[in-house]
């Protein structure tokens, strides 16, 4: 043993005539007392003279921590080097699971991607697109609500877009016209409400059934108070139960979800919540089941809240705005900020519209309200000659028992009539007969799309 004698050094060199300070090291072996192996006792530290074994030891755990760091700084490297791996896909766009390589679970997890193998080529040239056999809409109300679209209603709270939605499905489950779009045919409709009191809910769907004047059987209304572990609808238990529900009650054709702030869980600024929905949206829509989600602005009542990423898989986005009146509290005008339905032959289902309840009966003006105008007698003419057509055989039916006529009867029929002469002149008696068609369509006398047209009066 021998006693400390000056001050330790961690960065002393091992022998005393390195020109140090001669008190820090020992006087019996002339090693650094770093080196030594040191003894607490009561009186102070004591240290130890190492033996040969010792300083073996010593070497052998420094030259172990220099390979360790050196190591350490290798691996750094390399990782900062190296391309980050994908260890995650994303849902599939269609609401499908994603396999992983092994087939197994809903999601890849290995850090190489999974090996796809393509089989036989999805439609993709002119000619495949030209040739498929696609169902046509089945719409319920007007252009903008189909059993396959997505649409969003957002208002302020307190404009009375509770009361609108309820009438828009039951006037949909009636097959009764509403406002100026026409009812196509009686729809199976679920509403869901995820905000009012039970007691207020039976309020409100009463009060609609005595403007409507019948009880539409094929309406049902769903409260959340009547499901005591009401699950949200971005959770796989939420959906599981939904579609539960759907099937018990024989199917449906539309679901109105009122609303998403409150049928879901988590921050509305976020998109997360809203991405958890998407999945179960898009397989609605593969069962032929519209939706119409409700939702609420904020401070910003000009939009919808939070997250502007629920609109992308939306087929239409419509937006109640406040318009006071002295006579109603409900009161508003709508617009369509989005509309992928709409084409030239069917804005007028997607133009503005002032919406109001007075005197417990829905009202509506038109911003671009359009009377049947007069044409001249050659047109007159023209539509006399579709009225013959579509009182004749050669019809299609439309949903809604509308009867159209295909353009090439319709132009025979003009041609018996002398309003046009194909075959003396063909492009002539084309422009003759576009013109006819324009003509018609502008004074709101019929309607077009593609090859059909009908009657609007």
């Amino acid at each position: 043993m021998h006693a400390l004698s000056g001050q330790f050094l961690g960065d002393i060199p091992l022998h005393a005539n390195d020109g140090l300070d001669p008190e820090c090291f020992c006087e019996h072996c002339e090693h650094a007392l770093r080196n030594h192996i040191r003894i607490d006792t009561p009186e102070g530290p004591d240290y130890r003279c190492p033996t040969a074994a010792d300083i073996a030891e010593i070497a052998e755990l420094e030259r172990l921590t220099t390979l360790r760091d050196r190591q350490e700084v290798a691996e750094i490297l390399e990782r900062i080097s190296a391309p980050t791996p994908h260890t995650k896909y994303p849902a599939s766009a269609d609401g499908e699971p994603i396999h992983g390589p092994t087939g197994q679970g809903t999601a890849a997890t290995s850090d190489a991607p999974p090996k796809v193998e393509i089989a036989v080529l999805p439609p993709l040239t002119l000619s495949d697109w030209r040739n498929r056999d696609l169902a046509e809409p089945d719409f319920i109300m007007g252009h903008w609500l189909n059993t396959t679209s997505r649409g969003l209603l957002t208002a302020a709270t307190g404009i009375g877009k509770t009361n609108y939605g309820i009438a828009i499905g039951m006037r949909s489950a009636e097959g009764q016209d509403f406002l100026h779009w026409q009812a196509r045919r009686k729809a199976r409709v679920l509403y869901v409400d995820g905000e009012m009191s039970r007691r207020l809910l039976r309020q409100r769907v009463l009060d609609e059934e005595r403007r409507l004047g019948t009880s539409p059987e094929a309406f049902f209304a769903l409260s959340h108070e009547d499901i005591p572990s009401f699950k949200p609808l971005n959770t796989i238990e939420g959906q599981a139960w939904m579609n539960a529900l759907i099937d018990k009650i024989g199917g449906v054709d539309l679901v109105i979800l009122d609303n998403i702030m409150c049928l879901t869980v988590g921050d509305m600024k976020d998109p997360e919540p809203w991405q958890q929905t998407i999945p179960w949206a898009l397989s609605l829509t593969k069962r032929a089941i519209g939706q119409l989600w409700i939702h609420h602005t904020g401070h910003d009542e000009t939009r919808s809240y939070g997250d502007k990423t629920r609109e992308w898989q939306m087929d239409t986005v419509a937006h109640l705005d406040a318009v006071k009146r002295d006579d109603t509290d409900i009161s508003f005008s709508m617009s369509f900020k989005k509309a992928r339905e709409r084409t030239p032959t069917t804005r007028l289902d997607f133009q503005d519209v002032k919406i109001a309840l007075v005197n417990d009966r829905w009202e509506h003006e038109l911003t671009d309200a359009r009377r049947p105008g007069k044409v001249d007698p050659q047109t007159q003419k023209a539509l006399d000659a579709l009225t013959n057509v579509l009182a004749g055989d050669q019809v299609v039916m439309l949903p809604g028992s509308r009867r159209a006529a295909h353009r090439d009867h319709w132009a025979i029929e003009c041609s018996a009539r002398g309003l046009i002469d194909v075959k003396r002149n063909e492009k002539s008696a084309t422009t003759m007969f576009n013109r006819f068609r324009r003509e018609l369509v502008a004074a709101n006398l019929i309607a077009c799309e593609g090859d059909l047209q009908w009657l609007l009066r």
